[in-house]
């Protein structure tokens, strides 16, 4: 505040506190009187869900997740490979020049990653239709 001097700003800050405390008294007041017509306060509602968080049921669904990501990636991995592009450095900068996003939504692809999707499609092959093992077949003789 320009132009404001210690004095003014002491006023101010004691303006301010009292302000907090008409709040807080009238927040205080209006939940006593809620509570004396009887309605309920609080944040509990009464909903319980049936059965609790599953985790195993969850780590299934992420797994899944992932392998239909690694096998719609590994698509594009074949894409590029068709075009000639043979090294998990090469293919991770094809990617990238496309603009395909990474398994996590990223953008930039590196060796690494290229090596983790091929590694989850290769693994994850025994659910696959018999058109997408031969796909992915076919990358893992190659490599």
């Amino acid at each position: 505040m320009p132009g404001a001097g210690d004095l003014m700003l002491r006023i101010y800050a004691a303006m301010a506190q009292k302000e907090s405390e008409l709040i807080s008294e009238r927040t205080w007041s209006a939940l006593a009187a809620d509570k004396a017509r009887g309605k309920v306060l609080g944040g509990d509602r009464g909903f319980r869900p049936a059965s609790g968080p599953d985790a195993a049921a969850a780590a299934v669904a992420r797994r899944e997740a992932a392998n239909q990501t690694a096998h719609r990636l590994h698509l594009e991995l074949e894409r590029s490979r068709a075009e000639g592009v043979v090294g998990l450095a090469e293919l991770a900068r094809a990617l990238t020049d496309r603009g395909v996003p990474t398994p996590r939504g990223g953008m930039a692809w590196t060796h690494t990653t290229v090596a983790r999707v091929l590694t989850r499609a290769t693994s994850a092959t025994c659910g696959l239709p018999a058109r997408l093992r031969d796909v992915v077949g076919r990358h893992a003789d190659a490599t």
